[in-house]
């Protein structure tokens, strides 16, 4: 695993330093560890956002924006629902994609 990583410095301010040493503490676990955990969780929602916000200006489609959020067509729905997004499909396209004629 090690050998897929890259090795970034950043700075940090007091508070967000002192909450990593809290929380590593907690743990018992690496600073390096917790932040990337931290990072991680905090890709995934960004990513998710930027999807919506994409989708909601056009730059995406529905499949395109849930493929961006590495996420279900479903669950992207889904997500849009929770957050109030409001989906720009037609009938016809439903339709479209539905049809027997696409299934082959």
């Amino acid at each position: 695993m090690a050998e897929n990583m890259k090795v970034i410095a950043l700075r940090l301010d007091k508070e967000s330093a002192e909450y990593l040493n809290k929380v590593s503490s907690f743990l018992k676990a690496d600073k390096s560890t917790v932040i990337r955990n931290i990072l991680h969780v905090g890709i995934e929602e960004d990513r998710k956002q930027r999807a919506l916000e994409l989708y909601k200006k056009n730059k995406l489609s529905l499949g395109a924006a849930a493929k961006f959020a590495q996420m279900y067509i479903g669950d992207f729905l889904d997500l849009m629902a929770e957050r109030g997004v409001e989906n720009n499909l037609t009938l016809e396209m439903v339709k479209k994609a539905t049809s027997l004629k696409d299934l082959k």
